[in-house]
């Protein structure tokens, strides 16, 4: 069932005291009494019984008993005592209060309770109706009023009519209408009063309504505007009921005789064509559109205002009408026919004009208003997590940013450094509980290999090895280290275990017992490094080198794992056990033996070889006060020291540029790599510094002068039979082959030669990569043409080997980030440049070879090419031709026992030499020496015809030695 609402029906009602008008007229004409006036009932002034029947005049048949009414309603009665203290006319009988009728059917006002022959009438029905109103008013006003309740309607219709008496009625009705009653005028109805229980006032007036459907307006609007218009008097309803209840005849050919006689009144109630009701606009009939006026009243009528409009009042000189107007920005409306557009709500906005419905505000923008136009742009750097927002809260920094405001309602995005992980919308304070309104996924953290103070959360360091620190909460280190970047265990502990432990009193014994050792171990090298060198390798000798090959290929792997590439975890823990050959004493708990002090760990290791040489020494001055048959020969001494320092040079060359080796944390700080807690241009890293340089230039570079300038003047010394100086350099060839004496100088440099670009390029892993690769394939190839280890195997191992190490340094570039623009994709352009001029000039060198070959008609590789075809100058063949007949000679003067002795000293690659020599010799010098010949070849005169060789004329024969 649709829903009503209530439509006027154009007159008001109301229910009252009513009193005839004859009774009426008579007091007026007779006394000048206007009886329709309460004030006119005061006995205390006037006596208007006069001008009623007695008490006696009504057939009591006709009426209720007192205690069949109102009068004995306990409520009712008790709060009309309360009102009036009339215990005379309210008794408590039984805890019950009732009204007293003396006579069993009326109720008595004090104005005329001891004389009833004063007391005026008052008829009502029902129940009672009104009779506490009646009551009230009667004692407040002193009225001589005696109430009866009519016993059915029947006889409430009859008594007013056959007794002169007052009456409850109400209006419009047409029961009295032959009396022509007049309401008695009590004073104005008090609405608060009444709310009360105080009803001493008049009654107040009643709209006399009719239900209709909710909807009419819409669906109707001239019906309910004809039925809100129409307005008819009481005068002129009540000719209409009387003349109804005169005739007899039916209510509709009563209303349409009034209808036909009052035109003029009801015409007034039709609603203009062009007057619009509320919901809807003027529009042209022809057009469909809406218009803004009506100016010009033809051809234009009303209709519901669409979506995205409301009806807007117009007043003109023709009255009120509506019209149609759009939406404004910041307002929608979805209805038809509506009396306004309303605002776009918080979190939304409109920006155009007649819009049914509200934007959403965009991402990255809120709006905290109602009836907005935009929504605001969150401040920079910040946006929202979906749309709609409608308070400035909901936005936050985006991903990659943080906010750091103290200010509640203010945003103050910064960038997040590397190493800070920062979703959308976290803040500063998230970031340092650990938690966050909107859940764990936005809280910030710091990233494993990185550590922040909780004083200063946002400046970022780089730590020295990932698992030291795991991220998340500053100041977060693992296995109990701290310091700045959770470089060091606190102090008394040392890293064991993945944990910081205690320093047992076991550590510092076994350091103290290995120094001693080291020490030991020096003193008896002397005698383990000055065997007789010879040009062949004995077993000790192959093994001695071994070890030495393998112990500088260690170091250089323990060199590359120094590289800032971001190795895997588990790789980067192999190269650690690898830089103990570089002295990381660190690893192995020294901080439980020399203190918790960076620089005076490191100053130790800088003192190492010093005092190693300096050991040295001191035993060789000891052992010139021991017999003569203890005393240390001097060369021997001054060689085991260069030994002690070739074996450790890389490690030396290490040591000395660790302080030289900063990297950059993403606070733009800088510390050592090789010791993270010691801060680039601090006091304590002035000091490595200086201790450093010393090394670097008197240990380093002092010893890499010395070796390089003694293998320049080896052969010269020998030569010279300077046997003596040899013996002091004779750790720097004795592990070569003869011919290969300067191979030491170059394998010297390998180790420092690595570690340049973690020194020069410590922030940039692309540039170490490129250089390392590059100086690990340079000594690739010099190995393998110099082949120099005197054991072949080892020449075989020792290229094997770096290749491998050259093939793991490559593949670091896997680990590497992709080029940004700056300094690494500067030298990469550049070292790309090189090597594309490098390879095409080889290209061009071959290009040349081949034009040359068309006009130079020589054998490639002859002696009478060009020499930087054949990388060297050829001698001439009469001079080979006459030096080889002359040692021929020298030979065939020799003893076979004693050259055969001599062949035995030789190198294995000095005698396969002579054997290809001999095997070459037999297949194209002299071709009857077939048995000369230890293996096979091909004979360049399979090529073509060969001349006969000078040795076969008799006359041209030379002469025997």
């Amino acid at each position: 069932m649709a829903p009503k609402r209530l439509t006027s029906m154009g007159y008001t009602g109301k229910v009252s005291q009513y009193v005839g008008k004859d009774r009426q007229a008579e007091a007026a004409q007779t006394q000048g009494l206007p009886l329709e006036f309460y004030a006119s009932y005061d006995v205390d002034w006037w006596k208007p019984w006069n001008y009623f029947d007695q008490l006696s005049a009504v057939d009591t048949s006709l009426l209720k008993r007192c205690n069949e009414t109102q009068f004995s309603s306990d409520v009712q009665m008790r709060a009309t005592l309360a009102w009036t203290g009339d215990t005379g006319g309210i008794q408590i009988v039984n805890g019950k209060a009732i009204g007293v009728c003396p006579d069993e059917y009326t109720w008595r006002a004090p104005a005329c309770r001891s004389n009833s022959s004063t007391c005026i009438l008052f008829f009502t029905g029902g129940n009672g109706w009104s009779v506490d109103v009646i009551m009230q008013q009667a004692i407040a006003w002193n009225m001589p009023t005696a109430i009866a309740v009519a016993k059915d309607w029947s006889s409430f219709s009859a008594l007013p009519l056959a007794v002169k008496s007052t009456f409850y009625w109400w209006v419009p009705d047409p029961t009295f209408l032959d009396l022509a009653p007049v309401e008695i005028i009590f004073p104005a109805y008090d609405r608060n009063a009444y709310a009360a229980g105080d009803f001493r006032t008049a009654p107040s007036e009643l709209e006399i309504t009719k239900g209709t459907s909710k909807d009419l307006f819409t669906l109707a609007p001239r019906v309910e505007n004809f039925l809100v218009n129409m307005e008819i008097d009481m005068t002129t309803l009540n000719s209409i009921l009387l003349e109804q209840k005169t005739t007899g005849d039916s209510w509709e050919n009563v209303t349409c005789k009034w209808l036909q006689n009052n035109e003029a009144t009801w015409s007034s109630w039709l609603p203009d064509d062009t007057t619009c009701f509320a919901g809807f606009g003027l529009v042209d009939i022809e057009t469909g559109e809406f218009v803004m006026d009506r100016a010009i009243k033809e051809g234009k009528r009303c209709q519901a205002c669409p979506s995205g409009t409301f009806s807007k009042q117009l007043v003109d000189n023709m009255g009120v009408t509506y019209i149609c107007e759009q939406c404004p920005v910041g307002t929608s409306q979805a209805s038809g026919a509506s009396l306004k557009c309303d605002p776009c709500d918080k979190g939304s906005y409109q920006d155009e004009l007649g819009s049914q419905s509200c934007k959403r505000c965009p991402l990255n923008s809120y709006n905290d208003q109602e009836g907005a136009a935009q929504c605001t742009v969150c401040p920079s750097g910040s946006g929202t997590l979906g749309l709609g927002s409608s308070i400035f809260t909901d936005c936050g920094c985006v991903e990659g940013r943080i906010d750091v405001s103290t200010t509640e309602g203010m945003l103050n995005c910064v960038e997040c450094s590397t190493g800070l992980s920062c979703p959308a919308m976290s803040f500063l304070e998230s970031y340092k509980t650990g938690t966050h309104p909107l859940g764990e996924k936005y809280v910030a953290s710091v990233e494993a290999g990185y550590y922040t103070t909780a004083l200063q959360p946002l400046e970022v360091y780089k730590c020295g090895k990932i698992f030291h620190c795991p991220g998340g909460l500053p100041e977060t280190c693992a296995g109990g280290r701290d310091g700045v970047p959770c470089a060091e265990c606190p102090q008394g502990e040392t890293w064991s275990e993945n944990q910081c432990m205690g320093c047992e009193v076991w550590r510092q014994v076994l350091w103290a017992v290995s120094i001693v050792g080291i020490f030991i171990f020096l003193t008896v090298s002397y005698y383990l490094m000055t065997s007789k060198v010879t040009a062949k390798a004995s077993v000790l000798f192959t093994t001695t080198c071994a070890f030495g090959m393998l112990v500088s290929l260690l170091q250089s792997v323990g060199i590359i794992g120094m590289m800032t590439v971001e190795w895997p975890v588990d790789l980067k823990g192999f190269f650690s056990y690898f830089q103990v050959l570089l002295l990381d004493l660190d690893s192995f708990g020294f901080a439980c033996f020399a203190g918790a002090e960076t620089s005076f760990r490191y100053t130790v290791s800088v003192c190492f070889f010093p005092a190693a040489v300096a050991w040295l020494f001191l035993n060789f001055l000891v052992s010139k006060v021991l017999p003569t048959k203890w005393n240390w020969d001097w060369t021997k001494v001054s060689s085991c020291a260069g030994q002690v320092l070739q074996v450790g040079f890389s490690t030396m060359s290490t040591i000395a540029l660790a302080p030289l080796m900063c990297y950059t944390h993403p606070n733009g700080q800088q510390s050592i790599l090789k010791y993270p807690n010691v801060i680039c241009g601090e006091l304590e890293h002035t000091v490595m510094l200086i201790a450093g340089v010393l090394l670097l230039v008197f240990g380093v570079f002092g010893f890499l002068s010395l070796c390089t300038y003694a293998a320049l003047r080896v052969p010269h010394w020998s030569a010279k039979e300077q046997h003596a100086r040899v013996r002091v350099f004779r750790f720097l060839v004795f592990r070569f082959r003869l011919d290969s004496w300067w191979f030491g100088v170059p394998l010297l440099t390998r180790g420092p030669l690595i570690s340049l670009p973690i020194v020069l390029a410590t922030d940039y892993p692309p540039i170490q990569t490129i250089w390392v690769t590059l100086i690990l394939a340079s000594f690739l190839v010099i190995q393998s043409m110099a082949w120099p280890w005197k054991v072949p195997m080892l020449n075989v191992l020792d290229c094997w080997m770096s290749y491998c190490i050259l093939i793991l340094v490559a593949g670091s570039a896997l680990y590497l980030e992709p080029i940004s623009k700056g300094a690494t994709e500067s030298f990469t352009n550049g070292f790309s440049t090189v090597m594309m001029v490098i390879i095409f000039s080889s290209i061009g060198m071959m290009v040349l070879m081949s034009l040359t070959a068309l006009v130079h008609r020589a054998a490639m590789g002859g002696n009478k090419e060009f020499a930087v075809f054949n990388l060297s100058r050829t001698h001439n063949s009469d001079v080979v031709a006459k030096k080889l007949k002359d040692m021929a000679e020298l030979m065939a003067q020799m003893e076979e026992k004693e050259l055969e002795k001599a062949l035995d000293t030789l190198a294995v690659f000095d005698t396969r030499r002579i054997t290809k020599f001999m095997t070459m010799m037999a297949a194209e010098v002299m071709p009857d020496g077939k048995d000369f010949s230890f293996g096979t070849r091909v004979s360049s005169a399979s090529f073509g015809q060969k001349a006969a060789p000078a040795a076969t004329s008799p006359d041209t024969a030379p002469s025997a030695a």
